[in-house]
Parts: C-alpha cells; structure tokens; sequence
C-alpha cells in the first residue's frame, strides 16, 4: 500500500507536467454567457453506479498526482490508469481488499493490499461524483455569490459552467458552527461543504475562495476544479452509467506476490 502512494508522489514529480497536458486536454469547452443561476435538475436525479473520471492534485513533493478511474461504486471495483512519458503506463485493478498492479504492457500482474487507495469508497459515490446539489449544498449556496456563468461542455455533454466564490471567513464561521453542539440540543446548522471537502488549515479569512464548475442537464458535476483552499483537487467525469461494470480479472497463475525489487521495477 505504501508502494502504491509512494509511486504516485513518484510519478507526479516525475510526470507532473506531461500528464498535466494530457489530463487538461479533456474536451472542456467556455462557451456564451448564461443565466447567473444554477441550473434546475431533475428529481430524482439520474443514478450512477458506473463513472470513468480522471483525478489531478498536487501531491506532497511539490508535483501533481494525475489518475484516470473507472469504477463501480456499488461493488467497489475500480481500475485505475496512471499515464506515464518515460516508462509503460501504471495499471491497477482493485477487488474487495485486494489491488493487483502492473506495467500496461505486461501479462505479469504483483498483488498488495488494497486500503482505500486510490478510491476513497467510504464517502460512497458523491465523494467523487457529485449532483450540483451535492457539492454546492444550500448552506454553501446562502454565503456564496455566481460571478461568471457560461454555456459550456465537457467532452460531447452540454454543461453550464460556474464560477462560484465565497469569502473565507464566511465558510470558516460556517463550518465552525456545523460542529459546534447547541446549548438546548437543537441540530447544529449544516455544514457548508460536502463528505470529502474540507477547508484546509491555515486559510486566512480575508481570502476569497473560489470554485469553478461544469454541471450537465442531469444536473451531475462533469467537472469541479477547486482552489488550493479547499484542497486544490479537480475532478472530470467523462462518462456515467446505472449499470454494473464487470471488468477482467488476472487469473491466479497471471498474479505474483509484490516485492522490493519488482516495487522498484515498475517505478514505485
């Protein structure tokens, strides 16, 4: 498990700047403006069980962590490619408790434990794959204003797109509140933000924070790309299925116990 992280710090200091280029170049278009409103959605909102989606941060060494996912996050199987320049891309297929790891290239798949790398499935769905109701709750709508609006897309789906900002010291009054117990034992107000966002430490509340988002017809995010202050991650999310996705599995005789060396071979 600890291989695994470590490749990815790896890779985004050694890849960081290629895979950015790939990774952005996702289709995403700016087009005339629109309404400053979000979009109405329907209700319910279309299920998705099944997403593919590519993930950018940056990482602890100063590079960028780049991944694209395809997953089912009922079964919690997912696949997960790291695109690289100089060396084969990274391939991993995660099954219960189990990853299995390998250059693209190879037959040869090295198990390890799985943890919860790199799909966080604890925080279910929404944690990657949100309704604009979900990542723009009511409590962050109230504090926030729409500063650009556009008719945009992602890939092949129509999106408008949001510009959305907020002061600092609002979301941290916000976010203290949400957890802070009432005196007569009334609900506290809700937080300001979603499972899986967080304001990080040290924001100074004179700062403007500042969200920037693709929501389709559907009224799911397409893609989210948020400031370093709430943890400077963006998320695109090329496809979405109700479906159940059953990908192949390596046989046992195609699986190989991890080792240094092998950790080392392949970049890790």
């Amino acid at each position: 498990m600890l291989g695994v992280l470590g490749g990815l710090g790896y890779a985004g200091v050694t890849y960081g700047p290629e895979l950015l280029e790939r990774f952005t170049d996702s289709g995403v278009d700016t087009g005339p403006a629109a309404a400053l409103s979000y979009p109405a959605t329907r209700d319910p909102a279309v299920p998705v069980r099944t997403a593919t989606f590519t993930v950018s941060q940056d990482d602890v060494f100063g590079g960028i962590d780049e991944y694209e996912v395809t997953a089912d996050f009922e079964s919690g199987i997912a696949r997960i490619l790291i695109p690289r320049t100089d060396t084969p891309d990274l391939e991993i297929l995660t099954l219960w408790d189990a990853a299995f790891v390998r250059n693209i290239d190879e037959s040869t798949w090295y198990t390890l434990p799985r943890g919860d790398f790199p799909i966080d499935f604890s925080l279910g769905r929404s944690r990657w794959v949100r309704t604009i109701d979900e990542l723009v709750p009511l409590a962050t709508r109230e504090i926030s204003t729409i500063d650009e609006a556009t008719e945009s897309s992602v890939g092949t789906d129509s999106t408008r797109r949001l510009v959305i900002t907020t002061d600092a010291s609002r979301l941290l009054q916000a976010q203290t509140a949400s957890v802070t117990p009432t005196i007569d034992g009334s609900p506290a107000p809700a937080a300001p933000l979603p499972p899986g966002i967080s304001l990080q430490p040290g924001l100074d509340p004179a700062a403007t924070v500042t969200m920037e988002i693709w929501v389709d017809d559907s009224g799911i995010v397409r893609r989210s790309v948020l400031p370093e202050q709430l943890g400077g991650e963006t998320v695109t999310v090329t496809s979405v299925s109700p479906d159940a996705w059953e990908p192949v599995f390596p046989t046992p005789d195609e699986v190989q116990p991890m080792t240094a060396l092998v950790l080392f071979r392949l970049g890790l």
